[in-house]
């Protein structure tokens, strides 16, 4: 049986050669996957050349075929390459060079991005993607020979293998050689234990000689006996003692954690007080419960003038006009620690310079444990600029009036100055057409143009008069249900003579015998009589269609198309800004004032309707436009008038 000597070192030899063998197993495993990172390195290199290739000739994909095979060819010779197959991003092969090694060594089993040797070591098979602007174009997969490289990989970790054994094995000769030299003294000592073992398991025939050798013996093994019992005793409390050191040390330590984290918290928070205070936008005084000043910030230092110290120690009261404060006014101020009541209030502030300035005086009451005030805090916001602003925004908004007023007048004397004497011109030239001699042509053109440019002052005029009708606010829409339809329809048979004359088609179509929207009726009108009037004027050829269809979610919506001369679409942008023609200028084709589709666009807003507009330069363009039946017009005519009201 081995003594206890010899199992320690045994348990010794045994741990330590544990170690070596793991550190063997990763000396090989981290070297073997040098080797292998390496190979596979080689071959990225060599397929990236195919990649790179592609990358600068991506017709490959176009053509679906190699337009120089003689080059890939000499590629795969020069990288050592046997077989090349491109494929498409859809797994369509588009060409290869020596399809059928590649089919040998089933290719098309190798998933997206693989790259390892076959099971016979010949072929290295790799898979790279081809892409193009971060696009997918298709895959490559190449084929290396790779005898040599397996053989030399194969050599590499036979060589790994065996240097690994070799540090394990001189490892574990190294252990069993310290822990024999490490492990002698203590065999010693272990020895003489055993003896004196030995020796007391035959004291009961020691005693039986009952000489002074035995009985030295017997007391020997009693205060062995005795001591082994007190050492097991003091081993016990020493335990005891050291868990109920360990519980108080740690309830301790807690303590002083708790104590720490309160202290830097009180600091971090006393810190941020102080930058808050001092680097407030407004001013900040703290006072004490006798109503005296104690610390101010900067802010108020130059809201008021005065310099800290200057101001450190008086009553707050004496910087307010007529000591009016609230509760500081008092001259035998004292009230005995009871709070007073917070201050949230515009007073008159008297600076340095003896100049009043208004500001907003917000005080708020801090206590201590008692309930008693330790301080007060007051914030004062320096009002004086938005008082003026305010004094010149309400002159302003009283000119405002004023020009409106006038502005109204002026386009109200305008519209009958205007309009009266244009009204007599305007039927005053049929009666005159109808006295002078028919057979005169001169004349009658005369006449013919007079007529046109008549009605073509008289549509300028009530654009403009609209547009400022509109802008100013002046216009008061009243909604109300109608159909749409029937509205569209009649318009459209007016237009029948003008579409006629032109020699253009006009179609109109609907989804629905009924359309009822929730809008201002005028406006709708005018909206749609200046869209299909436009797309008249602006088509020489072809069609003009009116197109109206129920959506869903009880929304109507209305299409102007037509085969027109169209929109540029830098146009497109700006079309809706008042006085804006795409062909400006005296010499621009077709008349108009551009301010059409500005009052659409106005008279849109006013119903809460959306309109979009496609268009193309010779093809023709197309209007729509949707209106929206779950508007409430009446809840939101309401609630602008209250608004308005309010302000």
């Amino acid at each position: 049986m081995r003594s206890r000597s010899q199992k320690l070192q045994l348990k010794l030899t045994l741990e330590f050669s544990l170690f070596f063998i793991i550190i063997a197993g990763l000396i090989y495993y981290f070297t073997t996957t040098k080797f292998e990172d390496q190979v596979i390195d080689k071959y990225r290199y060599k397929a990236s050349v195919f990649v790179n290739y592609l990358d600068q000739n991506p017709l490959v994909f176009l053509d679906k075929a190699f337009t120089d095979k003689e080059s890939f060819a000499k590629l795969l010779e020069l990288n050592d390459a046997i077989y090349l197959v491109v494929e498409n991003r859809s797994g369509e092969v588009l060409d290869a060079i020596n399809l059928e090694a590649a089919e040998k060594n089933y290719y098309v089993l190798a998933k997206k991005n693989y790259e390892g040797i076959s099971k016979d070591e010949s072929i290295f098979s790799i898979v790279l993607p081809i892409e193009v602007n971060k696009n997918l174009l298709g895959r490559i997969y190449v084929g290396f020979n790779s005898n040599d490289d397996a053989q030399n990989l194969f050599k590499n970790k036979l060589l790994t293998a065996l240097f690994s054994l070799l540090i394990l094995l001189a490892g574990i000769v190294f252990t069993y050689f310290l822990s024999s030299i490490s492990f002698r003294p203590l065999t010693k000592i272990i020895k003489k234990l055993d003896t004196i073992a030995i020796a007391k398991s035959e004291k009961d025939f020691i005693h039986s000689n009952k000489d002074q050798l035995g009985v030295l013996s017997d007391r020997v093994d009693i205060v062995l006996a005795e001591l082994e019992k007190s050492s097991t005793e003091v081993e016990s409390l020493n335990k005891k003692l050291h868990n109920v050191f360990k519980d108080k040390i740690s309830e301790l330590n807690f303590e002083i954690n708790q104590r720490k984290k309160a202290e830097i918290s009180l600091q971090k928070s006393e810190e941020q007080f102080r930058l808050v205070f001092q680097n407030a936008p407004i001013g900040i005084v703290i006072i004490s419960p006798e109503g005296k000043i104690l610390s101010v910030n900067k802010s108020f230092c130059d809201t008021i003038g005065f310099e800290r110290e200057e101001i450190i120690g008086i009553p707050i009261k004496y910087l307010f006009e007529k000591n009016d404060l609230e509760g500081f006014s008092d001259e035998t101020f004292n009230n005995k620690g009871i709070p007073i009541a917070d201050i949230n209030t515009e007073k008159i502030l008297l600076k340095k310079e003896g100049k009043e300035i208004s500001v907003i005086v917000k005080s708020v009451s801090v206590l201590d444990e008692q309930g008693k005030v330790k301080h007060y805090v007051m914030q004062m916001l320096d009002i004086s600029r938005i008082k003026q602003v305010q004094h010149e925004l309400v002159e302003a908004l009283n000119k405002a009036e004023e020009s409106d007023r006038l502005k109204s007048a002026f386009l109200a004397q305008m519209s009958h100055e205007i309009r009266t004497p244009l009204n007599v011109i305007l039927t005053s030239i049929p009666l005159l057409a109808d006295e002078v001699s028919s057979d005169d042509e001169d004349i009658k053109i005369i006449f013919d143009s007079v007529k046109s440019a008549g009605k073509r002052l008289q549509r300028t005029i009530d654009m403009i008069l609209n547009m400022s009708s509109v802008q100013s606010g002046n216009y008061k829409p009243t909604y109300e249900s109608f159909d749409v339809v029937s509205d569209i329809q009649k318009m459209v048979n007016e237009f029948k003579s003008l579409v006629d004359d032109k020699g253009l088609t006009l179609k109109f179509t609907h989804s629905e015998a009924e359309s009822f929207i929730t809008a201002d009726r005028y406006t709708v009108n005018q909206v749609f009589q200046n869209l299909i009037n436009n797309a008249i004027k602006y088509t020489l050829k072809g069609y003009v269609e009116v197109y109206v269809k129920n959506l869903k979610d009880k929304k109507i919506k209305v299409e102007i198309r037509d085969s027109g001369i169209g929109m540029s679409q830098d146009y497109l942008h700006k079309m809706f800004t008042p006085f804006s023609q795409e062909d400006a200028g005296h010499k621009r084709e077709f008349e108009g004032n551009g301010l059409g589709l500005a009052l659409v666009k106005k008279y849109l807003e006013l119903n809460r309707a959306e309109i979009t507009v496609e268009s193309e330069k010779n093809i023709g363009s197309v209007f729509s436009v949707i209106f929206d039946n779950n508007i409430n017009f009446f809840e939101a005519e309401s609630t602008r008038k209250e608004f308005r009201e309010y302000h």
